[in-house]
């Protein structure tokens, strides 16, 4: 009975070794030898051998295993692979963050006020044009302001003195006689209003050593200026303040300052200013033009010579 014992026992011991060759033989170098922490499969024991088992059936079971182990190898390159693709794209993007391209400025729009016009007024018409533009429109001259340049002034006042004009009346008269003669008296400002719309209209004009040309138009109703606290007070106040502003988007279209209102080129261009019932359209460049000019014809009178010794 013994001998038996050891008989089997002797079998099974040949079929581990045979086995064990064979999946050695089977299975790739990586797998077999690599380190003791990343082999997965324990070893084959002893006591789990099944006597029944046939050797085709332990070599099957072999080369699941083998396939197994290989698509977990394959897993495990591709999301190596797609782990690195994210990393690669992320560092990407963090140098395009930190070295941006250059965005293409757009550049800004800014209307050129010195076409504006208003109720027919532009920059730099002179007298004869701004009547006939007001008069098409409806109004009515009010008032106009004549006006001498003070140094032109106080060098004929002297002149005048010399001669033995006295009183203020005569001296004035001999002033503006002297300024007419030579073309140094000008027109400041008209004043048009039209009494039916309520709308009134202040132009200023420049000296003569410019031309006499307009620099400065200021527009002002007083139809949006509806008083009264009641219902139908602040309905047509809200109405005529609602048309008001319609009717300048409408001519003038969006503002290049939205905060201040103003359309122009900015510095000392012409420009034009709105706010609820007024306009302001000025030419800050004309009016300097004509300061130096009569600053240059001051200078004309400082070389006359005064003196004989």
């Amino acid at each position: 009975m013994s001998a038996i014992i050891w008989v089997r026992i002797g079998m099974n011991v040949q079929k581990l070794i045979f086995s064990v060759l064979l999946v050695c033989g089977l299975m790739s170098v990586n797998a077999v030898c690599a380190r003791a922490d990343d082999v997965s499969q324990p070893a084959p024991n002893i006591s789990e051998v099944n006597d029944e088992e046939t050797l085709s059936d332990f070599i099957q079971q072999a080369q699941g295993q083998e396939r197994e182990n290989e698509a977990i190898a394959e897993d495990a390159e591709a999301e190596k692979k797609e782990t690195g693709n994210w990393i690669s794209d992320w560092v990407k993007k963090g140098s395009q963050a930190l070295n941006p391209k250059p965005k293409t400025v757009v550049p800004v729009k800014r209307s050129n006020a010195s076409v504006f016009d208003i109720s027919g007024i532009m920059l730099r018409m002179d007298r004869p044009q701004v009547e006939d533009a007001m008069q098409k429109r409806g109004y009515k001259r009010v008032s106009a302001v004549m006006e001498i340049p003070n140094f032109i002034r106080w060098r004929y006042e002297e002149l005048c003195r010399n001669n033995n004009i006295v009183g203020y009346e005569r001296l004035n008269n001999c002033v503006t006689t002297l300024a007419k003669k030579n073309n140094y008296q000008f027109v400041e400002q008209l004043m048009f209003s039209n009494f039916h719309t309520k709308e009134t209209i202040h132009v200023y004009f420049t000296s003569n050593f410019t031309g006499n040309k307009v620099y400065r138009v200021e527009y002002q109703t007083e139809a949006a200026n509806i008083k009264g606290s009641g219902a139908k007070a602040e309905y047509l106040r809200n109405l005529k303040i609602f048309d008001f502003w319609k009717k300048i988007n409408q001519k003038y279209g969006v503002p290049d300052n939205k905060t201040q209102v103003i359309w122009g080129l900015g510095e000392n261009k012409p420009s034009l200013q709105a706010s609820t019932g007024r306009l302001v359209l000025n030419d800050p460049m004309l009016l300097e033009l004509d300061y130096s000019r009569m600053a240059r014809e001051d200078q004309k009178f400082m070389n006359t010579a005064v003196y004989t010794f």
